[in-house]
């Protein structure tokens, strides 16, 4: 009777969400922990849990199985109650779920103190027992952390109507700005609400379900062999799809959007810069869906026309998407950029045709920076060059890499000349976004690097004292743990830079034998790696070092105390 009345007071849609959450979770939420208690506490339990993976699915767009996997919910789990880490997308979710049936009742500033302390004991490193319940996903994150380009979401799924009070939203706004403080995106805070789990519970997440009307402009319609419409689409219309369906958009691509990135930084500044040219310079979007029809609007007028798209999946264009919504979040004004876009209907093609054809829409016409490197006379100046050493230079792709041993290729030779160039910019953009340093082979940062005078000898030298610094940051790494061992990860490009600063002269000079130079390397680089570790300790005390060693202001200021 006391189950019975208890279960009145719930609320209909959560009593909904309720049943949805068993239909979806029943025998994959991991109950093992609490088998001992009363079944109306394994009950809430499982509802706590559930409703947690059922936001991760959503947030994500993992399956349920791989969403209740990430439970860490329990006694030992530092107020973190789910981690996911997303490779595809350089991404750690940590995710607190706080299930009440009472809605009235708001979020505590306690639940979300523990929630951030936990988070913030994971990033710097702190293991303890305490947080045991994540121990099992530390190789995971500690491998995700040493990615300068990683960010972390935290996530706040919760049950009330009510908005999170001032006083929270303070202390959430003070643990962004704190670890924002290098990098503007490193860290976001989220909130799982009772209205997104009912239509998340409705759909069951499925994301073949997205239906669209497509506004296109100067389409045409293709009959045979398969049925598909082209034409050019708003960007705004775009970005209203992204902020709609996230990565569910994109369920069929092999890749998600990819934040950080040079092509995509590109994207960025042609929206932002040359809106009116977006069309001509961007390669589109091309999507698959199970049916595309006209709307009789407008009639055979090809000018514009309405297409109601069914269980349509984004199979090439991510990066294009994501990055105009960056942009129009950043303020570009998206009124005038169109994007063309192809939709191919898979109702009734040939068996296989919809995996082929996303495989052959990410494989097929994919230009790097690198390409464009590949036409550069110096590089083929210096692979002849090395091959009169008895070293191999691959510089171009699909170029098999060699062995250290045996030569170096493009990636390396770059870094390690960016690192020695003595301009710290440079060290910086071969540790963010090295493609960047590709982009224009006839003018600068690319011909300070790469020119009439830049050796096979001399990047030989340097790209060996750029693997003795390497070596001496494993080795150290391998003893170091926490923050510390996080700095000899995220600080290598900026420590061989040091290096190269103290010995440049005896690396240039080719008649200096290599090894001794080497071994100094390797001596300088324990040294300052035991001073940086000091002096971020001392003066960046609450910052995640991935984040300093993304932010050229923050390592002038090392290299000033350093001094």
């Amino acid at each position: 009777m006391q189950q019975e009345a208890e279960q009145s007071k719930i609320p209909l849609i959560l009593s909904q969400i309720i049943a949805r959450l068993h239909d979806i979770f029943d025998g994959l939420i991991d109950l093992s922990d609490v088998e001992s208690k009363q079944k109306d506490d394994q009950e809430r339990y499982f509802i706590t849990r559930a409703f947690l993976a059922l936001c991760l699915m959503d947030e994500v767009g993992i399956t349920a199985a791989e969403a209740a996997s990430c439970i860490t919910d329990g006694g030992a789990d530092d107020g973190i109650d789910a981690v996911f880490v997303d490779k595809k997308n350089d991404r750690i979710y940590f995710c607190q779920s706080k299930w009440r049936v009472n809605m009235k009742k708001g979020v505590e500033l306690n639940d979300f103190v523990r929630f951030r302390d936990g988070v913030k004991n994971v990033i710097m490193g702190v293991w303890t027992k305490e947080n045991a319940n994540i121990h099992n996903y530390r190789s995971e994150i500690e491998n995700q952390l040493s990615n300068i380009d990683t960010n972390v979401v935290m996530i706040l799924a919760h049950t009330s109507e009510n908005d999170i009070a001032e006083n929270i939203y303070a202390k959430i706004s003070e643990f962004l700005l704190q670890e924002n403080k290098y990098t503007d995106d490193f860290l976001t805070f989220k909130e799982f609400k009772v209205s997104q789990a009912a239509r998340v519970a409705r759909s069951n997440t499925r994301p073949e379900n997205i239906n669209l009307p497509v506004m296109l402009a100067h389409w045409g319609l293709l009959l045979e062999p398969y049925r598909a419409v082209y034409g050019s689409v708003a960007a705004l219309d775009v970005t209203e799809w992204f902020e709609q369906h996230g990565n569910k958009l994109f369920a069929e691509n092999l890749r998600y959007g990819i934040e950080k990135s040079d092509v995509n930084d590109g994207i960025m500044a042609t929206a932002h810069k040359e809106p009116q040219n977006f069309w001509y310079y961007n390669n589109g979007i091309t999507a698959i869906c199970d049916s595309v029809d006209k709307q009789p609007i407008g009639g055979p007028d090809t000018s514009s026309g309405i297409f109601n798209v069914n269980k349509i999946s984004v199979i090439n264009g991510a990066q294009t998407i994501t990055s105009l919504h960056r942009a129009r979040k950043s303020g570009a004004d998206l009124s005038k950029v169109r994007v063309h876009l192809r939709i191919i209907s898979i109702s009734d093609t040939q068996e296989n045709f919809a995996p082929n054809v996303t495989s052959a829409n990410n494989t097929q016409n994919d230009l790097n920076p690198v390409d464009f490197v590949a036409a550069d006379p110096n590089q083929d100046r210096i692979r002849r060059e090395a091959s009169q050493i008895g070293l191999i230079y691959s510089y171009r792709r699909g170029d098999k890499d060699p062995e250290r041993s045996q030569g170096f290729n493009i990636r390396s030779a770059t870094i390690a000349a960016a690192c020695a160039s003595g301009d710290l910019r440079l060290a910086v953009a071969a540790k963010r976004y090295i493609s960047g340093l590709w982009e224009n082979t006839k003018k600068e940062p690319y011909t300070k690097l790469f020119n009439g005078n830049t050796t096979a000898v001399y990047l030989s030298r340097i790209i060996r004292i750029m693997n003795a610094v390497d070596d001496a940051l494993v080795e150290k790494g391998n003893i170091l743990s926490g923050r510390e061992k996080l700095t000899s990860v995220h600080a290598n490009r900026f420590i061989l830079f040091c290096v190269f600063n103290l010995i440049r002269g005896n690396v240039i000079e080719i008649n200096n034998p290599i090894e001794p130079i080497e071994s100094e390397a390797k001596k300088l680089t324990y040294g300052i790696l035991s001073e940086l570790n000091k002096l971020i300790s001392e003066n960046f005390a609450d910052a995640y070092p991935g984040n300093i060693f993304k932010n050229q202001e923050r390592q002038i200021e090392l290299l000033e105390l350093m001094k």
